[in-house]
């Protein structure tokens, strides 16, 4: 499922950043009394009510012909229009309207996206001045001030009501199970895989792509930076198994991001994130592990996705084994590989791996080499284990007959005097799977104690590949444990 994009367009120092700020519910946009404070598009992820959607701020938009920066910063304005499905129309309610704003509801005219008006900065109820606004033709805009936090609720309303006209779809609630549910452990036959290529540029992404369905679907060059949005592939294999791939754009540093395609481009790479199932995270075997591979691997981590590091360039390495010196290395020095056979340095490599990426001892590598097409189908076989471990149910029952093994050989957590204790399990999710101990309290149960418990998990059921959700939540505040749920059936009857 693609998510919705909304940009907040409207000219400088009208307020788009704290109304920003406010939907993220802390400062990540900076704020000023200064127009034009905002130079780059910032975007989040926004959970509705009823809708998920990307929430982007935009640098203010204006018709005066400045330097070469406020020509930039137009230009990213316009992107948005162009790139975004809605659009929030942010004037000064205080302010008599300018040229500016005359010149931003043309270019709205003209992109015949929906428009969500809103006046800012009118604390006062001054309807005259709301009334006023109405000849744009956008109808009376929504009250508010950002800065009091004052009608912000009801633009939120206003935007999931936009969001059901215009046809997208609702969040889909989380797949849970109740006790008495019957384990299903094999994913449908007829499911398609979502499998993201995701990395830095110039890695192999689209070679990839083109090496698994034999065919040049994308458009590989040696110049980063070629893929500027996803491209969505369809693939069956020979036993029946669908598969949709989605060839991202290359993910730069942020500080490295340009104020025009290169955001929207990792715009689309974040929405290809949310809809893959897999994500398979290309790595240079030449260059290792970088600061950009951790921060997307941490990104895929978050959004709860099932995941391959993928070593490709491999042969390239092979080659260098062959006779290049060691002084001819720079990122890999600290392997010390050559010379040896192939088996040893791909050991080395998994090692030199493990050093660097501590937090994914989970996820399966894989070398190959998108090039020459040698074992990229590996790839595939990968995906397809991720996915029915994603969609792997235990039974509470069988949780709970575990459960006395996370006791035994680790000190439980304590707060203040009192000691956590944990009462109950269950798996209440898959897709990514998630975990509930029910606890006395949950304060006592700190990040260190939860990661162990994850490891626990994973040490006896596998989930190998994909990421695992872990809840810690006080037993008392469960309508699900065994006693209430005899109550409810009481008032039932």
């Amino acid at each position: 499922m693609s998510l919705p994009i909304i940009a907040i367009i409207g000219r400088p120092n009208v307020g788009k950043s704290t109304v920003f700020n406010c939907f993220l519910k802390q400062r990540k946009a900076i704020v000023s009394d200064i127009p034009g404070t905002t130079r780059d598009s910032l975007m989040e992820r926004i959970q509705g009510e009823n809708f998920t959607y990307w929430l982007v701020d935009t640098a203010g938009l204006t018709n005066a012909r400045g330097d070469s920066l406020e020509k930039e910063i137009q230009l990213q304005a316009k992107l948005a229009l162009e790139n975004a499905d809605m659009i929030i129309f942010l004037v000064d309610g205080k302010k008599e309207l300018t040229a500016d704003d005359e010149h931003i509801v043309s270019i709205l005219r003209k992109s015949k996206k929906p428009v969500i008006f809103v006046a800012n900065k009118i604390d006062d109820g001054n309807i005259n001045r709301i009334l006023e606004l109405a000849r744009f033709g956008f109808g009376n805009p929504l009250p508010i001030s950002a800065k009091n936090y004052t009608g912000l609720w009801e633009l939120e309303e206003v935007i999931e009501t936009h969001l059901e006209k215009a046809g997208f779809e609702k969040t889909p609630a989380p797949i849970e199970f109740s006790d008495d549910d019957i384990p299903d452990e094999k994913a449908p036959a007829e499911s398609i895989i979502k499998v993201a290529f995701l990395g830095r540029p110039n890695v192999g992404k689209s070679s990839l792509l083109n090496a698994l369905v034999k065919e040049n679907r994308s458009v590989v060059s040696d110049v980063a930076g070629t893929t500027r949005d996803t491209i969505d592939t369809s693939y069956e294999t020979e036993d029946g198994q669908k598969f949709l791939f989605l060839d991202t754009a290359g993910l730069r540093r942020p500080g490295k991001i340009g104020k025009d395609l290169d955001f929207w481009s990792s715009v689309r790479t974040r929405e290809a994130m949310e809809r893959a199932d897999v994500c398979a995270l290309l790595v240079d075997a030449l260059d290792g592990i970088t600061h950009q591979d951790l921060a997307i691997a941490g990104k895929i981590i978050e959004a709860g996705k099932g995941i391959i590091i993928c070593v490709n360039k491999f042969d390239l390495v092979r080659e260098k084994t062959r006779g290049q010196e060691e002084s001819d290395t720079r990122d890999l020095s600290e392997v010390k590989m050559w010379g040896e056979e192939l088996d040893q340095v791909r050991q080395k490599y998994l090692t030199y791996l493990s050093d660097h990426i501590r937090f994914l001892p989970w996820a399966p590598v894989l070398f190959f080499s998108a090039k020459t097409g040698k074992g990229v189908d590996d790839v595939l076989v990968s995906a397809k284990a991720i996915y029915h471990e994603r969609t792997k149910r235990i039974s509470t029952a069988e949780l709970n007959r575990f459960l006395p093994e996370v006791y035994y050989g680790h000190v439980l957590p304590t707060s203040g005097t009192i000691r956590g204790t944990i009462k109950y399990l269950s798996q209440v999710a898959v897709s990514p799977p998630k975990f509930i101990f029910f606890v006395n309290n949950a304060k006592a149960f700190h990040f260190s104690y939860r990661r162990y418990l994850e490891n626990k998990i994973r040490e006896k059921y596998g989930f190998h590949g994909t990421s695992i959700q872990i809840e810690v939540r006080d037993s008392h505040d469960d309508e699900r444990t065994p006693k209430k749920r005899k109550l409810q059936k009481r008032r039932q009857q």
